[in-house]
């Protein structure tokens, strides 16, 4: 007679303990998404702008939620009550539609991220909810902190490729290019030529009668070339030498309606400075010839950069 073997006590011991663990790793990640929603939220009363809430979840149509909802769902983060759960499901539904409609985008044929971040967002709210009815057992405080560490990059640099992959190109005023590295000899760079095509192809597509092109002094020369190589009247080309950042490049902007060139990973930074100084912008990733060779650590300059201006250029 074979009798069917039964797991060990080691092994269900084990992996009751992992299934401990990774609870305490989502408590961190919950804790850390709520106390980070307050301070948003505290931060856009002084300099309204309910930047980290808008990432999360909008209302339908991408319009933002006031900044005294971002105090709501960081509060339902951090309290385990069933009221708090009501709260977390009204903006899973929310974040529902959010996912709805980067589907229905991608199938009108635009250029979408192969996974919206709404669609995160929905995990998060899901796990949200779940934890608030679970009373069991966890892992020590030590996985809890790890989670809470672990969540703030993880989360910034899905936003950062979720974000910059998807094309919101839409008629505006103008469309601006962001400058990149320019060689000793004048010659554009990868990296520029890209950008300073896709402005081209999409001044050509007649989403504005003007194209800003925006850099150090040694970037513009080549960037103006590139353009009229592209066949872009200079009638319609709008030069600014002084677009040493991302910052100068939009502060310097005399259109308040634009459609933002740059790299996918730039763009989110982009957003974010452009939506606190007023200025209706989409953005637009260059398609790449060819995969950037320090592609990697511009992705990692680049959530840096981001954090910074997050908190100094409010």
């Amino acid at each position: 007679m074979v009798y069917a073997s039964l797991p060990s006590r080691k092994s269900t011991a084990r992996s009751r303990i992992a299934a401990n663990r990774t609870i305490a790793l989502m408590d961190g990640a919950r804790l850390f998404l709520g106390a980070l929603l307050l301070l948003d939220a505290a931060r856009s009363f002084l300099s309204p702008d309910s930047s980290l809430l808008g990432t999360l979840v909008r209302l339908p149509g991408g319009q933002p939620l006031p900044a005294l909802d971002g105090l709501v769902l960081g509060a339902a983060f951090l309290v385990r009550h069933r009221v708090a759960a009501l709260v977390l499901l009204a903006h899973l539904v929310l974040a529902g539609v959010n996912v709805a409609e980067v589907y229905l985008l991608r199938a009108e044929g635009l250029a979408t991220a192969p996974v919206p971040f709404s669609l995160i967002t929905v995990g998060l709210l899901v796990g949200g909810i779940a934890r608030t009815f679970y009373d069991g057992p966890t892992g020590s405080w030590t996985w809890v902190a790890a989670g809470a560490a672990a969540a703030g990059p993880a989360l910034l640099l899905m936003h950062l490729l979720s974000f910059g992959a998807t094309d919101y190109a839409r008629p505006a005023k103008a469309i601006v290019v962001f400058g990149a590295r320019v060689y000793g000899n004048g010659e554009p760079s990868l990296a520029l030529e890209d950008r300073v095509k896709h402005g081209v192809r999409l001044y050509h597509a007649g989403l504005a009668p003007r194209l800003v092109l925006s850099g150090a002094q040694d970037e513009v020369p080549a960037m103006r070339r590139l353009a009229l190589e592209g066949r872009v009247p200079e009638s319609a080309l709008v030069c600014d030498p002084a677009g040493v950042n991302s910052y100068a490049t939009l502060a310097n902007l005399r259109e308040r309606d634009v459609v933002a060139v740059s790299h996918y990973y730039h763009l989110a930074r982009i957003k974010l400075t452009a939506h606190r100084m007023g200025i209706s912008c989409a953005t637009s990733p260059c398609p790449m010839s060819r995969r950037l060779a320090k592609e990697p650590y511009f992705v990692a300059r680049e959530c840096a950069a981001f954090v910074s201006y997050y908190l100094l250029r409010g």
